[in-house]
């Protein structure tokens, strides 16, 4: 390895090391009460050399936003389609996937956080968005559009078909899970409610459907 890959590799490794801190600062202390001075203390190094790698603390948060998601996406669609043909099978683990963690108590404390903040700083809103709820919704649309293609799955708007799915999913726990009304739910609701979910969207994409209007 030449040395401008290694100073690559270090500069990469100590970004990573700054984030996974960062997260645990943030989760423990609030967005608004986490300061770069405890995350550079925690990290073990200076604050101006936390500030070479994220120029403030909104930005920090950000990078921690798309890393959290990232390392969520691959947990939960890097195996979609390891059912191969069976579109049902893989939709139904696609989406208790999905809903478990939406559902989990990391990614509800790190809604809760963003949303706080959102009415003051509303970008950060939309990285969470953009990084988590649209990305999983358009990956999980193009492994539609290619059953829909297979002839797996009848011909329709996959985009709107993932939105419903998902939405489907979540009702009511959602809602109930922000509020801090209830819990995690466990395994076994989560799959009554997928299961729920699922068999109002394979009646309505079933290529034997039928439904009147379909192309």
């Amino acid at each position: 390895m030449d040395e401008g890959c290694a100073k690559t590799l270090a500069r990469d490794t100590r970004r990573q090391a700054i984030l996974e801190v960062a997260y645990q600062v943030f989760m423990e202390d609030g967005y608004a009460a986490a300061s770069m001075s405890s995350i550079a203390s925690r990290v073990g190094g200076s604050k101006g050399t936390l500030y070479n790698y994220f120029p403030s603390k909104q930005e920090l948060f950000e990078a921690v936003i798309r890393n959290e998601c990232d390392l969520k996406q691959a947990a939960m669609f890097d195996s979609l389609e390891a059912e191969g043909e069976d579109v049902e099978a893989a939709l139904r683990e696609a989406g208790r996937r999905y809903t478990l963690m939406v559902l989990s108590e990391q990614t509800v404390l790190l809604s809760r956080m963003v949303i706080a903040e959102t009415t003051r700083l509303p970008e950060l809103g939309q990285v969470l968005y953009e990084a988590g709820p649209k990305r999983s919704r358009v990956r999980l649309a193009a492994y539609v559009r290619r059953q829909m293609r297979a002839g797996r799955l009848r011909i329709g708007d996959a985009d709107r078909m993932i939105d419903q799915y998902c939405e489907m999913c979540l009702s009511p726990l959602y809602r109930q899970r922000l509020m801090n009304v209830i819990g995690p739910p466990s395994e076994a609701l989560v799959g009554e409610t997928v299961d729920a979910a699922l068999a109002v969207i394979m009646a309505a994409y079933r290529p034997e459907a039928g439904i009147p209007g379909a192309t």
